[in-house]
């Protein structure tokens, strides 16, 4: 049943490729650690810092994992954004290991058919393979979650604690409610003693929390632990409202019932026929509630909590089934079970084709270079909602060209008119900010992006899904012979150094560890003026340097 996981896995990650802002930080820096390696000025977050310093330990794994992939590639002189396809891959296959296990684990415990079910339900559902591919923080933490699940549910109590302490410490501080609510399960049922507990955290905690210390220390270029200022943005300070409330029961009855579909429904009923599952369930349920009192609210922040939701709705179908010949009325609701998976397949599809509408940006920077020669020394300048909406270093292909995402150029300025192209946002051709170029641009291209579902009884299917123009491509008619780009943040191309920096290779060492939502703000701007410790910079640059040069 394994396959049906990795095929479905592979459909999202094909149909819908591009990244969004929220994904941005962990994309990119996987791109940097492939690229150009310990040359840390070359970063993209030493520009794009965003509100909150992230760990590059997710990155690293990432990156370790999909390097001899995309040092296949280049070697094989395919475009640079193929590496984004390999890269996705790669994080997909990270978080579907461990979610594998768990499947055996279910196996184990509640049978072969309870088993098939929850395999059968996650793929049937949107919002969890759709996210598993996805560079966000949630997304790294969740390999370790689920190993966390496989080791409880085992009674293997050290490596849970050890997993347990990884996800928390370094990627998402708020597991701690989830992860410690288990632990506390463990501790009142006395499965789990408190003297071995102190044994097990205690250690792993110093671990975890010296290797991120180090590692980010290096990467960020100043002494922090990233997801410490992430807990003090969010609870102490607590700005996470700074970008959109929602209501105390959101969760509940908005993101959960979206997230699992018309398997919900069967949730209380596989709580009620297999007893097993209830102290499955309990922990992620008053995770998401105890969750509810941030006001920032998105549905990838309880992602944890779908696959122990699903075991239940899983043991619910596993047990109609088993009695679909036991009369009339349970073969029904055998069908029910049947039906239900080909509802939820019926919104996966849809949610799906709304997400194809989602990443105008990738889109635009894709188009322009099938109507570019790579041959030519074009500048592009990218604005705002081109470059959350898609655009990521993957898809910048050519060594030769700048590519710019300069903020707050007024439309018509001198900077601006700089450029060969331009991608700018507006609703139409006709739009305020394209005006000032009617006489100096050509509009060569425009990029629909979603906007709104249409119902109508009179077509079939009745739900269409409509987009509209959201993205301009402009050529300048006159581009200067000499233009002056010292108003921009880089000077020079970003990948510039790719020649001197081949991708890592599959033996380089690295650490042993392992809607438009503009989430990704969830920690404290990096004080750039704080230098690290000459000592940590030595000891992380040697993980991937010998000699001065890189390990390979």
């Amino acid at each position: 049943m394994d396959w049906l996981l990795i095929l479905c896995s592979l459909v999202h990650i094909f149909l819908c490729p591009f990244t969004k802002v929220e994904e941005s930080f962990n994309l990119q820096a996987i791109h940097d650690i492939l690229y150009h390696r310990t040359v840390i000025q070359e970063y993209d977050h030493l520009e794009f810092p965003g509100v909150v310093p992230r760990t590059f330990l997710g990155p690293i794994a990432v990156s370790f994992v999909s390097a001899p992939f995309v040092a296949l590639f280049r070697a094989l002189e395919i475009p640079k954004d193929a590496s984004l396809y390999l890269v996705r891959c790669a994080l997909g296959a990270i978080v579907l290991w461990p979610l594998i296990k768990l499947r055996k684990r279910i196996q184990e415990m509640l049978g072969q058919g309870t088993s098939n079910w929850f395999v059968f339900i996650t793929v049937s559902q949107f919002h969890f393979l759709f996210y598993l591919s996805r560079p966000l923080p949630n997304t790294m933490a969740l390999p370790l979650v689920l190993l966390a699940y496989y080791y409880w549910l085992g009674q293997q109590h050290g490596k849970f604690i050890a997993c347990s302490a990884a996800a928390i410490l370094i990627f998402r501080g708020e597991l701690a409610i989830l992860l410690g609510l288990i632990l506390l399960g463990e501790l009142l049922t006395r499965r789990l003693s408190l003297v071995k507990t102190v044994i097990f955290a205690v250690p792993s905690g110093l671990i975890w929390l010296s290797l991120t210390v180090l590692v980010d220390s290096f990467f960020w270029q100043r002494l922090l632990w990233p997801e410490g200022e992430v807990l003090w943005f969010n609870v102490v300070l607590n700005k996470s409202g700074d970008w959109g409330t929602s209501p105390f029961l959101w969760y509940f009855y908005s993101a959960i019932p979206r997230a699992m579909g018309t398997s919900l429904v069967l949730v209380p009923v596989g709580m009620f026929l297999e007893r097993r599952v209830l102290p499955l369930t309990l922990p992620p349920l008053f995770f998401v509630l105890a969750y509810s009192f941030l006001p920032h609210k998105e549905l990838r922040f309880i992602v944890y909590a779908l696959p122990l939701l699903n075991v239940a709705a899983a043991a619910a179908c596993s047990r109609l089934w088993e009695n679909r010949t036991k009369g009339k009325w349970r073969t029904l609701l055998a069908l029910v079970a049947i039906g239900h998976l080909v509802a939820n397949l019926v919104l996966t599809s849809f949610l799906l084709m709304v997400s194809r509408a989602n990443y105008p940006g990738g889109e635009a920077l894709s188009l322009l270079h099938k109507m570019e020669s790579y041959e030519s020394n074009v500048t592009v300048h990218i604005d705002v909602l081109a470059a959350q909406t898609g655009i990521s270093r993957f898809g910048q292909l050519h060594d030769n060209w700048m590519y710019d995402k300069t903020e707050n150029l007024k439309a018509g300025s001198p900077e601006l008119r700089m450029f060969n192209y331009l991608i700018a946002e507006a609703k139409s051709k006709h739009a305020y900010n394209l005006r000032p170029y009617s006489d100096t641009h050509d509009i060569v291209a425009h990029i629909e992006g979603f906007s709104h579902i249409r119902s109508s009884y009179n077509h079939f299917p009745p739900i269409r899904i409509k987009t509209k123009p959201c993205l301009f491509i402009l050529k300048n008619k006159y581009p200067p012979e000499e233009p002056d780009f010292s108003f921009t943040l880089r000077k020079h191309p970003v990948d510039t150094l790719e020649e001197q920096a081949t991708p890592l290779a599959a033996d380089v060492e690295v650490p042993d560890f392992e809607s438009t939502n503009y989430s990704e703000t969830e920690g404290l701007l990096p004080d750039n003026s704080t230098e690290i410790p000459v000592l940590i910079q030595n000891v992380v640059a040697g993980l991937f340097m010998e000699h001065g040069r890189p390990k390979v």
